[in-house]
């Protein structure tokens, strides 16, 4: 049986938290942990409980002794008397104190902070510091937020359009290109959100007045006063990732959104991410065509009406570019989840780094790429790009590519061949009649973990591999065949995009004015 907790106080002494809870009526003999949420580690420990006569308790977790690896912790409380388990939820007062204050507690490079979950229970999320963490920059929340406050229904008279990307450091997927097609309309007050370090900064200065500085000022003050956020990623994309208890990220959880998407919905399950009643729903969600806006509409349970069929902007601008004189091949697998957050060690133990960098150094592809002058660009998810410098290879033809060093619609044209497991990218390869090959080796854990809503070995618009061998026997049977696409995977292609055109930048646009943006 599960029952509530409430914290009715929190603060922090040196490198302690000390929670004030309700003490449950009947439960006798509480014990108390603390467990780290991420499905690769089992890190849990028993925390001080302090029970007396009184109606509450406190309870002291010491941050000294967890583990440094980010992600959540998450409070357990059992009644050795009986089958009760209580979850901690935090009082209203307590909630207010988070997103006004600053309580967090720093060991090194990383910080522990309390905030809410799901329900409002209590989490004690651990990740790297940064400069954003400090005092200045709370200043900077709450003056935009103050100002937001009293000048709120004049600002938003503006009607402010705002586009970003992953993390708000690209401007080369979706939001980009319609970013630059609203900017040839004229659009005054349209603007992208980037950050400064990004390798597009100095690109996008033609677009100055419509470029906004990430986490400036003028970027939160919008965040809280825009129409209308238009992405191909989520609303927590727009701001700080994992950001400390705050009362910007709580209205921008209230903004809309016009989902642009990063591809096409087919290779995996994202109903518990973006669907109606999941924990990143949007407000619009744009498709390829009427296959898709049928998964939409079926599995993530959208109206209709807020599912227009666009295709996605960036393939307006996609061409073939690929050199038969000078061929190479896209190596592009996704991430998986339950690699997030581990370090090097665990990660190098993983059968993704296994196979992948068993891959990069098999002999026999070696010999083959030399003899037939045929390069291998590997190019490892944003997700995973901190993982890049585990792999190597001496080979001249094999090359690691880590995230946002090259725009990857570049390496989507050029290449002659794509070999991909589950990653949307390929839909990019698909549409310029590009051959793929589908390498699965952990296709079951996957399913398990995300799953998809095709079946894999009867509906992938590529040949399908599980073994290293028949993987490179595939890559020599394409390259031997000037890697032309089977007619198998093209005849597909109708059913599986609205149009091929270069319009999907003007659908797109034309259904955003219809909704009276």
């Amino acid at each position: 049986m599960e029952q509530t907790l409430h914290i009715k106080n929190l603060k922090i002494k040196k490198k302690r938290l000390i929670l004030l809870l309700s003490r449950p009526e009947k439960a006798t003999q509480l014990q108390a942990s603390i467990v780290f949420q991420n499905t690769g580690f089992h890190f849990s420990h028993p925390v001080e409980l302090s029970i007396d006569d009184s109606p509450e308790m406190v309870l002291k977790i010491d941050v000294s002794f967890l583990e440094q690896n980010d992600g959540d912790w998450a409070l357990v409380f059992q009644d050795t008397t009986s089958d009760t388990v209580y979850t901690a939820i935090l009082d209203s007062k307590v909630r207010l104190a988070l997103l006004l204050g600053r309580h967090y507690v720093r060991r090194g490079d990383f910080v522990y902070f309390p905030m809410g979950g799901s329900g409002h229970s209590f989490l004690l999320r651990c990740r790297h510091w940064q400069p954003h963490d400090r005092l200045s920059f709370r200043i900077k929340e709450l003056s935009a937020f103050a100002i937001y406050k009293i000048f709120g229904k004049l600002l938003k008279k503006h009607h402010i359009w705002l586009i970003y990307e992953k993390f708000c450091v690209t401007a080369q997927e979706n939001g980009f290109y319609f970013f630059e097609y609203c900017m040839k309309q004229n659009e005054k007050n349209v603007y992208f959100i980037l950050d400064r370090k990004s390798p597009q900064w100095n690109d996008m200065q033609k677009y100055s007045q419509n470029v906004i500085p990430f986490l400036s000022f003028r970027h939160i003050l919008y965040l809280l006063t825009a129409d209308l956020y238009i992405s191909p990623d989520g609303r927590h994309h727009a701001y700080i990732w994992k950001p400390m208890p705050n009362p910007i990220t709580r209205e921008i959880n209230k903004q809309k959104l016009y989902f642009l998407q990063h591809g096409v919905l087919y290779l995996k399950n994202v109903d518990n991410l973006f669907g109606v009643h999941s924990s990143s729903p949007v407000t619009y969600f744009t498709a390829s065509s009427e296959f898709e806006k049928n998964i939409i509409t079926q599995h993530m349970e959208y109206e209709p009406s807020k599912v227009p069929v666009t295709g996605l902007a960036r393939w307006d601008k996609l061409e073939n570019t690929a050199d038969p004189a000078h061929p190479f091949i896209l190596l592009m697998p996704t991430w998986r989840s339950w690699l997030e957050g581990q370090n090097d060690e665990l990660f190098c133990q993983s059968s993704y780094y296994r196979h992948y960098t068993s891959l990069l150094n098999d002999q026999e592809l070696l010999d083959y790429l030399k003899e037939k002058q045929i390069r291998l660009v590997f190019y490892i998810h944003p997700k995973l790009r901190e993982f890049i410098d585990n792999f190597h290879s001496d080979n001249n033809l094999i090359k690691l590519i880590s995230f946002n060093s090259v725009p990857l619609n570049q390496l989507l044209m050029g290449c002659s061949m794509m070999i991909t497991d589950y990653s949307s990218a390929c839909w990019d390869a698909y549409y310029l009649e590009k051959p793929i090959l589908f390498y699965q080796f952990d296709l079951k854990q996957y399913n398990e973990t995300n799953g998809s809503y095709i079946d894999m070995e009867k509906d992938l618009f590529g040949d399908r591999c599980t073994k290293q061998n028949e993987l490179i026997r595939l890559i020599r049977e394409y390259a031997e065949n000037g890697f032309q696409e089977k007619e198998t995977y093209t005849a597909m292609r109708e059913n599986l995009f609205v149009a091929r055109d270069h319009d999907n930048c003007k659908r797109t646009y034309e259904y955003i004015k219809s909704q009276g943006y």
